[in-house]
């Protein structure tokens, strides 16, 4: 039987089930055409302006302290060390003793000196005695020879006993000369035995190790019963002293053409004789202190800027009576300078990257408010706030909060700092009004109803 190829017509369903389901279907894409994507509210972030108020301005550094004099104890004689006199670490002042080298070979030889000084001065008794005689008997000679002459003259004397009675004269006048070098000889005996006692007693005063500052001594490097002072002055120990205490810290050129701007501090650095003086102050606090509790003043200064660093070298004095400050620690320095007006804003609103310091700001743009990059050259820190040398304006809006929220480019909805910390006057906006122009403004009006008032809620859709 052949098979009826004709189209037939399509047949829709008409089973309630499957009516329902393309009745429902068609809704749900009528209501879907209607409702639109709605954009969320910008992020709020939280500005202020920046504060101009006139600061003294100060330099912080970084440096090490150094004792004011440091004195390395050696033994000056050679020697067996009988005893030490000090405690490791323990104060002294100066003319304290502190080792005890074995004397009595310096003894000895003191009195060996001693000797050799008598000898000598014995022998110049002798030599003035010879020449007293020698002198005696020049003069006899010289008479005997004065009463020849007048003899020959009567024939009573022969030349050849006059001859005699010359060469007489002249040995007698040599022997006065030579009797005078014998004294000239025994002066400079004396004068070198006299030299060899001093030299035997001062090296007998060196057995007698004192140390020749008022500070605090160090470790003991050798023990008694050592011979020391063989070969070479043996190291025994280091006193140092550090009250008052110096601070050695270098400047950068910059910090310095800074500093020669100032223009105490640049007297100080100019000038020694200032420098001498004191006049210009320091302070100093060590890794565990709060605040600069140490005062010194400018001590030193280099004579110009090393080459190969591109630093400066200075150096402070500051009382340390307490030795609280020790030698060799690394302590922070500050110089306060003249007085300037700066601008500051909160420190939270500075960031950094590669691109150096910079800190966002809020500008109106065709009525929105973007942020926008501010790259800023910093000053110093004061009391949580930053100095903002150059790159913003004291009108501009900083933002302080939402930071994370902030892009430059993206529109968001400022509001004023709470407790202004970065802003001069907050104005007549209280804390958390929207600034002028904010698009949330009508919401903000229109969150200030009636508490018995319900907000309103978006309709179900």
């Amino acid at each position: 039987m052949p098979i009826d190829q004709r189209p037939r017509p399509a047949v829709w369903p008409t089973s309630r089930p499957a009516l329902l389901w393309v009745v429902t279907f068609l809704a749900a894409g009528s209501g879907c055409a209607k409702n639109e994507y709605a954009p969320p509210p910008p992020p709020e972030v939280t500005v202020a302006t920046p504060v101009e108020k006139t600061l003294r301005r100060t330099l912080s550094f970084t440096g090490t302290t150094s004792p004011i004099e440091r004195v390395e104890i050696r033994a000056r004689v050679s020697g067996f060390v009988d005893r030490a006199d000090f405690v490791d670490g323990s104060d002294v002042k100066a003319g304290d003793l502190l080792y005890v080298i074995d004397p009595r070979p310096f003894e000895a030889k003191v009195r060996q000196a001693e000797a050799s000084q008598q000898l000598a001065e014995a022998r110049l008794e002798s030599a003035n005695a010879e020449v007293v005689r020698a002198r005696s008997e020049a003069n006899n000679a010289e008479a005997q020879l004065a009463r020849g002459e007048r003899a020959a003259q009567g024939g009573a004397v022969t030349e050849g006993e006059l001859d005699d009675l010359r060469t007489a004269r002249d040995a007698a006048f040599a022997a006065g000369h030579a009797a005078q070098a014998m004294v000239a000889s025994a002066e400079a005996e004396i004068a070198a035995a006299k030299a060899q006692v001093e030299q035997t007693r001062l090296d007998l005063g060196y057995t007698q190790v004192v140390t020749p500052i008022d500070g605090r001594v160090g470790e003991s490097l050798v023990d008694v019963g050592n011979l020391v002072g063989t070969s070479e002055p043996t190291h025994l120990t280091t006193v140092v002293r550090y009250d008052p205490i110096y601070a050695y810290f270098t400047i950068s050129e910059a910090q310095l053409l800074k500093w020669i701007g100032d223009k105490q501090a640049g007297d100080a650095v100019d000038n020694p004789a200032r420098q001498a003086t004191g006049n210009f102050p320091l302070q100093l606090s060590l890794g565990n202190e709060e605040g600069y509790p140490h005062d010194g003043v400018l001590d030193y200064a280099d004579l110009s800027v090393d080459q190969s660093s591109g630093t400066f070298l200075v150096r402070g004095r500051f009382e340390n009576p307490e030795r609280t400050i020790p030698p060799g620690a690394f302590v922070r320095i500050r110089a306060e300078l003249e007085e300037k007006p700066a601008m500051l804003v909160d420190e939270r609103a500075v960031g950094r990257d590669q691109g150096g310091a910079y800190v966002l700001v809020v500008v109106e743009q065709d009525g929105k408010q973007v942020v926008d990059r501010r790259n800023v050259t910093l000053g110093e820190s004061h009391e949580g706030m930053q100095v903002i040398e150059t790159g913003l304006q004291p009108s501009e809006r900083v933002v302080v909060n939402g930071l994370q929220r902030a892009r430059p480019g993206a529109v968001v909805r400022p509001r004023v700092a709470a407790a202004q910390t970065a802003a001069g006057a907050p104005g007549d906006q209280t804390p958390g009004d929207p600034m002028p122009g904010d698009p949330a403004a009508g919401e903000h009006e229109a969150g200030e109803q009636d508490a018995g008032e319900s907000a309103p809620q978006p309709a179900a859709q």
